[in-house]
């Protein structure tokens, strides 16, 4: 294939495990954000790229796969700080492009998903937004701040209740180990407050959603790496890790809404114990396993496996 025919990307490429199969297409380069224990803006400075830019990638993109892709994935770090009429415009081609299209997926910052309107929303879920991933990493303010993540607790209510009321399927990430290991009363805080607002976005009825887990891993580059060299942050054992697992699943409740169909992941390469449920109904099974893997320390995964 001639150079001119491929298509762009902006190397390192992130994308949710869940988009595997998904055709990538670069929206946006880095993240409007630089949180501390995120990579997304190293050797990558934000910028939105030419529509011209991301149709040319789109019609490269139907000549290599045809006109039979379903699913699109909008690059890169926090894509839905892209204007809604450009987001409109590139859709619209999208579809144009790939007549099968089912869903477009893209990772939004709350803040990015709040300067949106109800209507914004809507007319993008419309167009073909279906899914959007959104970085919880925790519940609890006071962690959110220390590592400089520019959202708060309510701000993540807020940003999921926009979503579910455009019909624009949730997927949220808790990362367990954020706060490090010499503060087990922020580690409590840090599972108790994020199960918290799990039970707080929990909606009424039984459209599906998803919550997942990762584990910290700590990149180097970032701020939470200079701190760990200095000595300033330690990261969590796995043993660690699972009690703080434990105490936000144990917290998590839909008492208000036994149909809830909120589906549960911590299969990520980053986890040391592999979980999957559907939340709360199989709360108790998840916290079998949880027990499981405390007691039995040889089924969880090396280090040298873990990963980003």
């Amino acid at each position: 294939m001639a150079v001119h025919e491929r298509i762009y990307y902006k190397e390192p490429v992130f994308r949710p495990p869940s988009e595997a199969n998904s055709l990538l297409i670069q929206l946006t380069e880095g993240c409007t954000f630089k949180c501390d224990f995120c990579m997304s803006n190293l050797r990558k400075p934000f910028l939105i790229r030419g529509v011209a830019d991301i149709k040319r990638d789109l019609d490269i993109a139907r000549k290599i796969y045809g006109k039979g892709v379903k699913r699109i994935f909008f690059l890169d770090g926090n894509a839905m700080v892209t204007p809604t009429d450009v987001l409109l415009d590139i859709l619209q081609h999208s579809n144009q492009n790939f007549p099968y299209l089912e869903r477009v997926g893209v990772y939004a910052h709350a803040k990015d998903i709040l300067k949106k309107s109800d209507l914004q929303l809507k007319a993008l879920q419309e167009a073909g937004l279906k899914i959007a991933y959104v970085g919880f990493e925790s519940g609890y303010d006071a962690l959110l701040k220390a590592v400089n993540k520019h959202a708060t607790k309510e701000d993540y209510i807020k940003a999921s209740r926009k979503l579910m009321k455009a019909n624009i399927t949730l997927s949220a990430t808790l990362i367990n180990g954020l706060g490090g290991a010499d503060n087990p009363e922020l580690s409590y805080h840090h599972a108790v407050e994020s199960a918290d607002l799990v039970n707080k976005i929990c909606p009424n009825n039984d459209r599906t959603w998803y919550i997942a887990f990762l584990t910290l891993i700590v990149p180097p580059g970032t701020v939470l790496y200079e701190k760990k060299m200095r000595g300033e942050f330690k990261e969590m054992t796995s043993v660690e890790i699972l009690k703080e697992l434990k105490t936000f699943i144990t917290h998590v409740n839909f008492k208000n809404n036994p149909n809830a169909n909120c589906i549960f992941r911590a299969n990520h390469a980053s986890n040391y114990l592999p979980l999957k449920g559907v939340l709360d109904r199989e709360k108790h099974q998840i916290l079998s396993v949880i027990n499981y893997g405390l007691t039995h320390s040889e089924i969880l995964k090396p280090e040298f496996f873990r990963a980003l």
